[in-house]
């Protein structure tokens, strides 16, 4: 029976360390948005997002589009995100 309890323990506390390894969708399309602004504002630029979504999951990568105004400018951004659990990678390429 005691085993039993410690084999329950630890399978508990690795599925809450593994939980605790990702974030939401939504925490991700945030720090994506900001990665994005704070790039543009190292750059002396300033972007403003006025629509963006994560779009269809494919195995780890996201394709998205993020539409905003860099510096006034309509502008639209096409991105592949790499979600890595409690990191991510973005490449993006400015379209316009």
């Amino acid at each position: 029976m005691r085993i039993k309890a410690i084999a329950l323990t630890l399978a508990l506390s690795a599925v809450l360390m593994l939980g605790a390894c990702t974030i939401s969708e939504e925490q991700l399309a945030e720090k994506v948005k900001s990665a994005i602004v704070d790039d543009e504002k190292a750059n002396n630029r300033q972007l403003e997002v006025t629509e963006f979504d994560l779009g269809q999951k494919q195995g780890t990568q996201y394709k998205s589009v993020l539409k905003g105004k860099l510096d006034g400018q309509e502008v639209i951004y096409d991105m592949v995100i790499t979600d890595e659990g409690n990191d991510f990678d973005v490449d993006w390429d400015k379209r316009r």
